[in-house]
């Protein structure tokens, strides 16, 4: 029992060691998330430091070793040969072809080592012949995926193109999927002996995780346009600038999905469209319910029927609302919502299950006491900048939560105690290679019962199913979404996942949730434990059933 205890107090990645050649923010960040989770990470600098001088260096690098190695000279390269001859995982992020001009070619690594896992983080796919050897800066890439110019509806309407944004929001989406990539591959490791070269190309990143606002649907139902689109469609037949104002904008906005102005002067927002409850709960605790229904609000049965069988013309659930609908909700809204303060309301949508939040400045935002106490916030004493605010881990098991929560600073070595920290892991034995078991997918064999809905969800497991997962979705046999979330955005979440729809509330539907329970290794829900314990969805309901 004390060593069932010791396994689970331990970082998932203990005993995993990681070389990182990243440079940027993708690069290293995939190996900060590593670290994170327990692995030991040897980070490599060039003589005249990180591309990106940068106070983040300092997050990027934490509970990483650091060190300089100049691999255009014989000793430097003798010396990174060294420490990728002790690493389970190589990371670079380079131009395609740059680390084999300096010598180091994975595909000749792992040739001598198939257990090796490569990862490479391009700004553009070796394959694409002509951006592959541009120069890719966050900007460039945010510039060619179309980030800065038709991704939102508000700049068009404002006239604001290009507009550039400092969020580096292609990284971000590749420090996620680069590192469940490189987890993944370790896991299939573990059966075939034979560790993989994976590739994930930021730009490639970026158009996965903003593919939602970016994809046209041919001939889709007037119903769908929002607001924006309708005016965008407007003005382009018209031929008549692009000039609304920010304050002219809000007014084109569904009013459950739009920023309002609370008595303390400061900024609320409301996110809760498309779904049936969130919309009744919104207007319950506004004290506006009754009063819209009472103005004629319909109510539609079965919002996936053409708008020509509906009951109404519209109903509290149906995103986006028509116009005129909209324009009396939002203003019923607008005057209640300035007889309490922001953060009255903050705390008042929080205990009333209804999705909206106070805007916040990022300093009062790392500076909150939810922050600090949900360990989204961390402090770390760096060796350069002392005293520090940062991130907490992207992720983490509650077993081993306090660890993950307790991140060292980087510090910087020497080639020699860099190569001994890495000599001195303890290894667990792999099995031999096996050819025919890695041709298979890397989670072939698991089974995976998926409950998710809206994007992150539905994301998350359909790219495990990428990787050979069996994932089936269940979903509820009277819809809570809008069509245009439920079915829209389950074009690219729900690709090769089998489905069904089960009344879980009925004994019948119980009965067949539960046979699914009892043949899958994993549940995935997105959902916070006060809503699924009801359900008995909740992880000791779960385990009671397998």
């Amino acid at each position: 029992m004390l060593f069932i205890v010791q396994k689970l107090n331990q970082l998932p990645l203990k005993g995993i060691r990681v070389v990182d050649f990243g440079q940027q923010i993708a690069g290293p960040a995939v190996a900060m998330v590593l670290a994170d989770l327990g692995a030991t990470v040897v980070h490599i600098d060039p003589p005249s430091g990180p591309q990106w001088q940068h106070q983040a260096n300092a997050i990027l690098n934490r509970n990483k070793s650091c060190l300089s190695v100049d691999l255009k000279t014989p000793e430097g390269l003798d010396q990174a040969m060294a420490l990728i001859a002790h690493a389970d995982v190589v990371i670079e992020s380079f131009r395609p072809g740059v680390m084999r001009r300096l010598g180091i070619d994975f595909a000749q690594l792992r040739e001598t080592r198939p257990e090796l896992v490569t990862l490479s983080v391009p700004g553009f796919a070796s394959n694409d012949q002509l951006r592959s050897e541009w120069k890719a800066t966050e900007a460039v890439v945010a510039a060619t995926a179309g980030a800065f110019t038709d991704m939102g509806f508000n700049r068009v309407l404002m006239g604001l193109n290009p507009c550039f944004s400092p969020l580096p929001l292609a990284s971000s989406y590749t420090i996620t999927m680069a590192s469940s990539a490189v987890v993944l591959a370790l896991l299939a490791r573990e059966k075939s002996g034979c560790g993989d070269h994976i590739e994930v190309p930021v730009i490639a990143a970026m158009m996965e995780g903003l593919s939602y606002n970016s994809y046209q649907v041919a001939d889709l139902p007037e119903r769908y346009k929002t607001m924006r689109e309708l005016e965008i469609e407007r003005r382009q037949a018209n031929n008549i600038d692009f000039d609304l104002s920010y304050t002219d904008l809000q007014e084109y906005l569904d009013p459950f999905y739009r920023t309002y102005q609370c008595a303390d002067g400061r900024m609320f927002y409301i996110v809760c469209p498309s779904h049936r409850n969130h919309a009744r709960r919104c207007l319950e605790v506004l004290g506006l319910y009754e009063e819209v229904m009472a103005e004629g609000m319909p109510e539609v049965t079965d919002l996936h029927l053409p708008v020509t069988e509906w009951e109404g013309e519209s109903s509290l659930g149906v995103y986006p609302l028509p116009k005129r609908w909209a324009d009396i909700i939002s203003a019923k809204i607008k005057l209640v919502m300035l007889t309490r303060t922001s953060s009255e309301w903050g705390k008042i949508f929080g205990e009333g299950q209804i999705p909206g939040a106070p805007h916040r400045t990022t300093k009062e935002w790392v500076n909150s006491k939810h922050c600090n106490d949900a360990g989204l916030i961390v402090e770390v004493n760096d060796p350069e900048y002392g005293l520090m605010k940062q991130p907490g881990p992207v992720s983490w098991l509650e077993e081993s939560a306090s660890r993950l929560l307790a991140p060292s600073a980087r510090k910087f070595v020497s080639f020699n105690q860099a190569l001994a920290e890495l000599t001195s892991v303890s290894v667990a034995p792999l099995p031999a290679p096996d050819q025919q078991q890695q041709s298979k997918g890397w989670l072939d064999g698991l089974r995976v019962l998926d409950l998710t809905n809206v994007i992150a969800g539905p994301h998350s497991t359909a790219f495990l199913g990428r990787f050979g997962a069996e994932i089936i979705k269940v979903e509820p046999v009277v819809p809570m979404y809008d069509p245009l979330i439920g079915t829209l955005f389950a074009f690219q979440a729900d690709m090769g996942k089998s489905s069904a729809l089960i009344d879980i509330n009925a004994v019948e539907g119980r009965e067949a949730f539960n046979r699914l329970v009892r043949s899958v290794d994993m549940v995935v829900i997105n959902a916070p434990e006060r809503q699924m314990k009801p359900l008995g969805l909740d992880h000791d309901a779960l385990q009671a059933v397998n």
